[in-house]
């Protein structure tokens, strides 16, 4: 049986006000440039006298680990788990190349740096 009552449909509750989504953007748009900013860093560092290896765990692991966060960043997903699990991985790179040499301490202050932006991010969202 149908009483014959019909349901309205909803609209998506908004709680954020146009404020509060102009600074998202806002943050997005500084946290992109701050990875771009470190990846350029990051390829600085591969640059001769370095040892080959350095360049390549750079180049193969830190960068691509980079620009996984910026792609989840850009596509509006700045809550997604991944974005912090790839900041962490970039992250244990340059703590282990800082080991080796203390140049990379720049960067790995960089990489945790922008990890705290990017939580501070996902917060907003």
């Amino acid at each position: 049986m149908c009483s014959g009552i019909r349901l309205a449909a909803r609209k998506p509750v908004v709680t954020s006000s146009s404020f509060e989504a102009w600074e998202l953007r806002q943050r997005q748009k500084e946290l992109l440039e701050a990875i771009e900013e470190a990846v350029r860093m990051a390829e600085e560092l591969t640059w001769p006298p370095r040892p080959i290896y350095i360049a390549n765990r750079i180049r193969e692991h830190l960068v691509p680990a980079l620009f996984d966060a910026r792609t989840y960043i850009e596509v509006g997903e700045v809550a997604a788990p991944a974005i912090r699990e790839r900041l962490m991985a970039a992250r244990l790179v340059a703590a282990d190349l800082s080991t080796e040499d203390q140049v990379f301490d720049r960067l790995f202050s960089r990489l945790r740096a922008i990890s705290e932006e990017a939580d501070n991010v996902a917060r907003l969202a």
